[in-house]
């Protein structure tokens, strides 16, 4: 009995008489280990695919932007750049012309496409090899291309490159007609993006769906041709060496700027403020930390579901443990067999987690490769995390069997010999239950004194599915929150005018000017409001946002915003802002703050400027940008009279996108867009996430029936002596199998009632915390539907009831008289 080949055997005949049991529990722990492993590897990927891209095309370290509607002669930026006291700092500079336009284009299918979009004129250049991706255009800031090429020369009609996700979204393959508004035309024969259009930003930021918005990469005479400003630029990005100080050199400019280009405002940026970079960072660390809390409540549940049904296999063969002490053997040889069959376990769950983490991490770099807007997507496999999951889940099963197996080695052989709930001391909680009236008879009271005999063995198999049912809960509480906050935006947008349109003009002009008098004239056009939209940003305290001003028309109107407290502006120093704004500036109605706004100085010239201006109530749309004004203050920003964009309802018989269509080609448009167009561009963004979220859903619902599934299987092993007892005594199979489906129903309702509680706080941080980090600007709305409650309960409290229907066969065939016999 000392030789290892004994063990070796014994071990063998314990694998092969509960294979079932060792396999299930170690499935349950791969799900576990494999989940954290391929989910750990996430944040590496992200962020070494940013870093990535972003050296890849030299994304600039400094931006300077004029103000909206301001323009400056080419090279005058430049200029003002190598005057600056530390001008040997800049290692590299371009100018560009960036302005909104309207894409009209026809898909590879024929479908008419019609969408908003922004012409970024940039410098020309040679293209090069970097990392893999062909790199073109301009020396900071640079267009990586991922198919086709770029050539601005050799070509009658000027060249251009469009994003790669709105050409597959609109079937756009290259080389390609597109009009632009005014009714100019660009050749495709690219498709790239740029660092600061990594994520697209167009008038809803970082909201823009990849098939609604595109830059249109031109060079930079070009643009100036195609939007009737030659000559001029409003844009020009930097290089730094590295080591510089970011912060002195944009002073330097801001200085050197007033006094070359006196009244010109401008705002000087560095990396940190581009959206998409802000967002691809934020966005890598704050979803890995989500992925960790789901992969943790998964693993958790995982381990306590393997150390609850491993100990209770454990101390299923306490009673062979007891005889083996009667008989007089060591305890510390009595303890190899059931460490064994715990090392079994470990072999399992390590085999079949590596395998489910592969799988894992395969379908992830799957995914990323396919969504992420990135030139260079790197995803090697990360040994490490692997290493690390691997070894948490082999300690799992050994320190479950060890802790019972010291447990069994410490007692008389008479204890150990006990089994089932009589092997726990003192009954657990069953005395007070004494105290409590509980209907029916002994038989009845049975399932529920058997879940308080025991309360560890409970609150165990409790825990491990209520973890796994909290990651159920949570997420689907995900789906459910981003759904009832695009529901709330589209109800907002649409109420009354469910398809107005929204049109950019490409300047501003005088409220009554031939160009404003064409558009709202036009047969596409039923009624129309026109407006001034002012890029601006609110101050209360240190808190500031970036917000998008938007003057009320009076009379009659074809939309205005609900009201959900206080009142809408009526003077000029009187704005409306949106519930979550001023939740964030700490302010109410009634309250002043500081508005930072352009001031218009002179024709293509505005200045930065701030004013007090009041609160006069809120509205309830989940973005917080959008702030509204009475239309008397467009005196504030120096525009009295002036417009630059116009909310419209198409004719009675247009639809929307043959109004859009009829509108791109009248002079002065730079885009038409559809109200809703913000809502569905971020429904459009659900249906991206909702995918990995279902897939992490179905495998803790797999999770949940393992769990159920192996704690059946014991629960049967445990009180085969009991339920012998009761066939002995008459008691028909419905009856002892009733009995064993009441005891589960008990686990799951608690499983469930646990996982509710749990999954519901872990949302309430995913929404108040994690995604406020991410996306400030969206108000999420915390929301829980029915159908995600109702999964829950399928999941803790169906799989749990449902379980015992799988030990049918087994209570079938059980030989009653040889499982009463308590010595072989």
């Amino acid at each position: 009995m000392r030789g290892p080949r004994f063990w070796l055997l014994w071990s063998w005949r314990d694998l092969r008489r509960r294979w079932p049991l060792i396999v299930a529990i170690g499935l349950l722990l791969a799900g576990g280990v494999g989940l954290a492993a391929g989910l750990g590897s996430m944040r590496d990927w992200r962020v070494d695919s940013n870093d990535a891209s972003f050296g890849a095309l030299n994304v600039h370290d400094l931006r300077v932007q004029a103000e909206q509607g301001s323009f400056i002669p080419t090279g005058a930026l430049l200029d003002a750049a190598e005057a600056i006291p530390d001008a040997d700092e800049i290692t590299a500079a371009s100018e560009r012309l960036i302005l909104p336009t309207q894409i009209t284009a026809v898909s590879g299918d024929g479908r008419p496409v019609t969408t908003p979009g922004q012409i970024v004129g940039v410098e020309t250049g040679p293209a090069r090899s970097v990392d893999g991706v062909e790199v073109t255009g301009p020396p900071v800031d640079a267009v990586g291309l991922k198919s086709g090429e770029w050539q601005a020369t050799d070509r009658p009609r000027t060249t251009a490159v469009l994003d790669p996700q709105y050409a597959d979204g609109n079937g756009i393959v290259p080389p390609a007609r597109v009009e632009l508004a005014g009714g100019a035309s660009v050749e495709v024969t690219g498709l790239g993006t740029s660092p600061e259009t990594f994520v697209v930003q167009g008038p809803g930021g970082a909201f823009s769906g990849e098939s609604e918005f595109s830059p249109v990469f031109v060079p930079l005479h070009s643009a100036q041709r195609l939007t009737g400003r030659p000559d001029r630029v409003n844009d020009l990005a930097l290089v730094l060496r590295p080591g510089s100080d970011h912060a002195a050199v944009a002073r330097q400019l801001e200085r050197e700027i007033d006094r070359k280009l006196p009244g010109l405002g401008v705002t000087v940026t560095d990396t940190d403020d581009i959206d998409g970079y802000r967002i691809l960072y934020d966005d890598a660390e704050n979803d890995q930390q989500l992925f960790d809390v789901f992969a943790f409540l998964i693993l958790a549940g995982a381990t306590f579901g393997a150390f609850n049904l491993i100990s209770r296999t454990v101390e299923a063969q306490r009673r062979e443990i007891g005889v083996g002490m009667a008989l007089g053997l060591e305890p510390r040889r009595l303890a190899i067999r059931p460490m064994l069959m715990g090392l079994q376990i470990a072999v399992v769950g390590v085999l079949f987690g590596v395998v489910v983490g592969l799988a894992v991490n395969e379908w992830l770099r799957g995914l990323l490769i396919d969504q992420l807007p990135l030139p260079i997507v790197k995803t090697d496999l990360r040994s490490g995390t692997f290493a690390q999951r691997a070894a948490i889940g082999f300690l799992i099963p050994l320190l479950a069997a060890a802790w019972p197996v010291m447990r069994g080695v410490r007692v008389t052989p008479i204890e150990a010999i006990r089994s089932g709930f009589r092997s726990s001391r003192g009954g657990g909680l069953a005395p007070l239950l004494a105290h409590v009236p509980l209907p029916g008879g002994s038989l009845a009271q049975m399932p529920a004194r058997n879940v308080v005999r025991a309360p560890r063995r409970t609150a165990l198999t409790v825990l491990a599915s209520g973890a796994v049912v909290a990651v159920a809960v949570s997420m689907s509480g995900m789906l459910d929150s981003f759904q009832a906050t695009i529901d709330r935006n589209t109800e907002e947008t649409l109420k009354t005018a469910p398809e107005r349109l929204t049109v950019t003009l490409d300047r501003f002009y005088d409220e009554r000017s031939p160009t404003v008098a064409t558009v709202t004239g036009s047969d596409a056009v039923a009624t129309a409001d026109e407006k001034l939209v002012i890029p601006a940003k609110l101050r209360s305290g240190d808190e500031e946002i970036e917000v998008s001003l938007n003057t009320l028309p009076t009379g009659k109107p074809v939309w205005t915003p609900t009201v959900s407290s206080g009142h809408l502006p009526v003077r000029p120093d009187e704005v409306l802002l949106a519930e979550s704004a001023a939740s964030d500036l700490g302010v109410e109605a009634g309250q002043s703050l500081t508005l930072v706004h352009p001031r218009s100085t002179g024709p293509g010239r505005f200045e930065s400027a701030e004013t007090e201006v009041t609160v006069s109530g809120t509205h309830p749309d989940p973005f917080r940008f959008p702030v509204y004004m009475a239309s008397a203050s467009s005196s504030v920003f120096g525009l009295p009279g002036v417009v630059n964009s116009l909310d419209l309802v198409p004719a009675r018989d247009l639809t929307g996108d043959a109004a859009k269509r009829s509108l791109a080609g009248l002079p002065g448009i730079a885009s038409v867009e559809s109200a809703s167009a913000l809502g569905e561009s971020l429904e459009q963004g659900l249906e991206d996430f909702a995918s990995i979220i279902r897939v992490v859903v179905a495998i803790a619902v797999v999770l949940v029936l393992l769990i159920a599934f192996n704690s059946t299987a014991i629960n049967a092993d445990e009180r085969a002596r009991e339920h012998a007892t009761m066939f002995a005594y008459g008691l028909p199979l419905r009856s002892v199998l009733r009995l064993a489906v009441v005891e589960s129903l008990i686990m799951g309702v608690l499983a469930t009632a646990i996982g509710l509680i749990l999954g519901v706080a872990i949302l309430g941080w995913v929404v108040n915390v994690n995604l406020k980090e991410v996306l400030p600007e969206l108000g999420t709305v915390t929301s829980l539907s029915s159908g995600s409650i109702i999964l829950a309960a399928l999941a803790g409290v169906g799989a749990m009831a449902l379980a015992p229907v799988l030990t049918v066969r087994r209570l079938r065939r059980m030989d009653v008289p040889s499982t009463l016999r308590v010595v072989e």
